[in-house]
């Protein structure tokens, strides 16, 4: 396998999704990808023994079923698995827009991104919950160029990074989204992409609450800053063990378009018109200190692709063959 050329139109794409008992919200996201107007090269299903008919039905859309286990553990058995070049990892409650795939590997082309993560919205019309993600997502952006983060049910990565990092460590219990694209961030160049969105379900706020879900995320960040893997945990983190919520599929935004809200904002300073500017603008902002922390697109030298690209290989341990015709 190769890197694929800077200029490649159509990357091969294989979209991996760990699950456990996701009956309830898989078909939605099958379905979502069997419309992309840029279809990825494979799905793959890592399933960690379910026993609500989640492999049935991922087998019955197409999709291929490996074993898998926690989120660390199927999202690396399903890169095993893939042939694509870039690897899609997301969550079985997403449910991406048609032209999620085609946005997102355009702008990782035009910014020549090695990992990427997108901003995400909830699906979901209450007011509270858009403002929890929009915090979520400036938090994102402020971060990208500092200490990347980014939501295990959204990473796209070039699968000869992926490989030259090992992977998901699979021995953490929280946050092994963010020690993931933290050591990606150190062999290439990472993102937040701005020109996408991926809807995701809020069951994990519905079934908790906020403030005791946001207290759990809190204490997982301090680990982070402080460098320290979680291992152990003192509170209950569910896998698999979710309640089928009252909203399991859908596009947030129908709900906005379709009536408005208390949480009314002027075009301009609408939260999503502003992440646009804040990840995509090529210059610098108004406030000059935002510039070094929340800017993105500074242009690379010409030189940088076949050198970033050696290093790659040299860390991945090699250039391995291109796959054989067969294999696609």
């Amino acid at each position: 396998m190769t890197l694929e050329p800077a200029g490649e139109v159509r990357p091969m794409v294989s979209v991996i999704i760990p699950t456990l008992n996701e009956a309830a919200y898989l078909p939605q996201l099958l379905e979502a990808l069997a419309r992309q107007t840029q279809p990825p090269e494979e799905v793959i299903v890592a399933d960690a023994g379910s026993e609500d008919g989640t492999p049935e039905i991922a087998r019955a859309w197409g999709a291929r079923v490996v074993p898998g286990g926690r989120p660390a553990v199927g999202r690396n058995a399903g890169a095993r698995a893939a042939r694509g070049t870039w690897l899609v990892f997301l969550d079985a409650d997403v449910v991406p827009r048609p032209d999620f795939l085609e946005k997102a590997m355009r702008e990782i082309e035009a910014r020549r991104l090695d990992v990427a993560t997108c901003l995400m919205e909830p699906l979901s019309p209450r007011p509270t919950d858009r403002v929890f993600h929009e915090v979520a997502n400036g938090y994102l952006l402020a971060l990208q160029w500092i200490s990347p983060r980014a939501p295990g049910f959204c990473i796209l990565v070039r699968r000869a990074l992926h490989e030259a990092i090992g992977g998901f460590d699979e021995t953490l219990l929280l946050a092994e989204d963010h020690d993931y694209v933290r050591r990606a961030a150190r062999h290439g160049r990472f993102g937040v992409l701005t020109s996408v969105r991926i809807p995701v379900s809020t069951r994990r706020v519905e079934e908790e609450g906020v403030f005791p879900l946001l207290l759990k995320y809190l204490w997982a960040e301090a680990h982070v800053w402080a460098g320290r893997p979680i291992r152990s945990l003192p509170f209950d983190y569910a896998f698999g063990h979710h309640h089928p919520s009252s909203r399991p599929g859908g596009y947030a935004e129908r709900e906005e378009e379709r009536k408005g809200t208390w949480l009314a904002w002027p075009p301009v300073l609408h939260p999503r018109s502003v992440m646009r500017r804040i990840g995509s603008r090529s210059g610098p902002l108004p406030v000059p200190w935002r510039w070094r922390l929340l800017s993105g697109d500074r242009p690379l030298p010409a030189s940088r692709s076949k050198a970033h690209e050696g290093r790659l290989e040299s860390a991945a341990g090699g250039r391995p063959s291109p796959p054989s015709s067969g294999d696609r």
